[in-house]
């Protein structure tokens, strides 16, 4: 599955639990496995949908926050 480009998977394990995993675009990256377990398929996969726009909002604050290293010395 893909959601904002990113791939991800969820996987049932007995008994009836279900777990995300979202796969690294580079390969020599680890992938991402979520440690908390879901009931449903469906819960699995809201909650990799909310890391992954965590993930993009984290990023998104990270470039809009000034470089201290480009302030003009007067």
């Amino acid at each position: 599955m893909k959601h904002r480009g990113i791939d991800f998977d969820v996987e049932e394990k007995p008994p009836s639990w279900w777990h995300w995993k979202i796969r690294p675009k580079i390969e020599a990256s680890p992938m991402v496995v979520g440690n908390m377990k879901f009931q449903t398929r469906a819960a699995a996969i809201a909650a990799c949908i909310v890391e992954i726009d965590s993930g993009f909002d984290q990023l998104v604050v990270a470039r809009n926050r000034p470089n201290p290293l480009d302030r003009t010395i007067n």
